[in-house]
């Protein structure tokens, strides 16, 4: 089960974090649309692998485990936060601005806590 499960959260993921990072460079940033879309890609790739790895039941270095854990729950939460009010109600214009400044930071920082509690977790284990 864990083998079907790997490529789909991953993909999900990798999705998530092309979304979030796009979105959040098109607003933010005058840069070309095909720079902002390569970087996006880049780090979504980089969100799939550690989605990859955090998923699969190896041990995971920290830092793989509290950057992932940041990009895919600020990912996540930025996804929410921004479509969410979207959804709720359509007739409001400023329901995305919950997804750019309460929902990602609070997603990364949740995201980073979580992952370094699960990398913790995981050593901890292991010494025993």
């Amino acid at each position: 089960m864990l083998q079907i499960l790997k490529p789909i959260v991953s993909l999900l993921m990798f999705l998530t974090v092309l979304f979030f990072i796009n979105t959040m460079l098109t607003i933010t940033t005058n840069f070309p649309a095909w720079l902002s879309t390569a970087f996006s890609a880049a780090c979504a790739g980089v969100g799939a692998w550690f989605t990859w790895k955090i998923i699969s039941a190896k041990k995971t270095n920290v830092w793989v485990a509290v950057i992932g854990g940041a990009l895919i729950l600020g990912g996540l939460f930025f996804t929410l936060g921004f479509l969410g009010p979207m959804v709720i109600a359509k007739d409001t214009s400023q329901g995305p601005m919950i997804g750019i400044f309460i929902a990602a930071p609070l997603g990364v920082i949740l995201g980073a806590i979580g992952g370094y509690m699960y990398a913790s977790k995981q050593n901890a284990s292991d010494g025993d």
